[in-house]
């Protein structure tokens, strides 16, 4: 049955014009065989995670479907329109990481939250050939503003996604509390700048940890690794939004269906936002708006999104 729908679903995608050919590994969780220890290196992965937002400050650890050989970046973004929910994350490992919601709204909702999150190998990768590159990397950064130099020579600008690794000076337990957030601004294809910004309450912010993805824009099809073609086959697509966003939710349309899709979104200017929200996901679009720690900003962002078909692992 599931080779049926694996060959199916790879009709499916030819007649819409994809290809197979040279595209990385990829492997679905829901029927995956464990890679070979001299077979293909686990380099990403794709989850949802759906906790209770009851205790803000408790920490809750995520466990990596197969480890990885190095310790990944972690991005993670939560979906949900009933008043935003930061999410910090500390202890990143190659077998998992921690995380823990901060309570900051002011409606006390506290119906369980859900958490698309993607981990990448650091380093540079393909995620489809050499057609559309991908780098991961750590920066150690604070209040002051910082250039990054890309390692992989983009042809264009790429699509960044940051977020703190560690947790040295974030307020979590009180009604006010949020996470430090990382401002970035991608000007250029080799580069891009990046600070912290906490809220507004906290007056000293320590040097954290920055995880960073770089993706080219672009659209592919992730497929099974050699020999395991009883794998589903899933899309995925990179790009920005097509107009710039301010307040007010914004329709998000995806190029493709996705299939329980996986969702990250994240501002590419520094304007006045400082992170954005995500709500009404499903296969074909999304609602965003942006978050701002005062009322008076409403200037405009630009904002970078990427999306891959249900929960995976991503081979080299």
């Amino acid at each position: 049955m599931v080779r049926e729908q694996s060959r199916r679903r790879f009709l499916q995608l030819a007649a819409a014009g994809a290809t197979s050919v040279g595209i990385s590994s990829v492997a679905s969780r829901k029927s995956r065989a464990v890679p070979a220890i001299d077979g293909p290196s686990v380099i990403g992965q794709t989850g949802t995670i759906v906790a209770s937002r009851r205790a803000p400050g408790r920490w809750q650890r995520v466990s990596f479907e197969t480890p990885f050989a190095l310790t990944p970046v972690v991005i993670v973004q939560p979906v949900g329109a009933r008043g935003p929910v930061p999410v910090s994350i500390r202890k990143v490992t190659r077998r998992g990481f921690e995380f823990t919601f901060t309570r900051q709204n002011r409606h006390g909702e506290r119906e369980p939250a859900r958490v698309s999150y993607l981990a990448v190998a650091r380093g540079v990768h393909d995620l489809s050939g050499s057609l559309i590159n991908a780098e991961a990397g750590f920066v150690a950064a604070d209040t002051s503003r910082q250039t990054v130099s890309f390692d992989h020579s983009f042809t264009e600008r790429p699509i960044v996604f940051a977020h703190s690794q560690t947790h040295s000076s974030q307020a979590t337990t009180t009604a006010l509390g949020g996470p430090v957030t990382p401002r970035i601004n991608v000007t250029d294809p080799d580069r891009f700048s990046v600070r912290l910004q906490a809220q507004e309450h906290q007056h000293q912010v320590q040097s954290e940890t920055i995880g960073y993805l770089a993706f080219e824009p672009g659209s592919g099809v992730l497929d099974p690794p050699m020999g395991a073609l009883d794998q589903l086959l899933g899309r995925f697509e990179i790009s920005t939004a097509p107009k710039s966003v301010t307040d007010p939710w914004h329709q998000l349309v995806f190029e493709h269906a996705y299939d329980q899709p996986i969702l990250l979104a994240g501002i590419q200017t520094e304007h006045d936002a400082v992170r954005t929200r995500v709500a009404n996901l499903d296969s074909k679009n999304a609602a965003i708006r942006l978050e701002h720690n005062s009322h008076a900003a409403d200037s405009p962002e630009r904002i970078g999104y990427a999306v891959f078909e249900n929960e995976h692992l991503i081979y080299v």
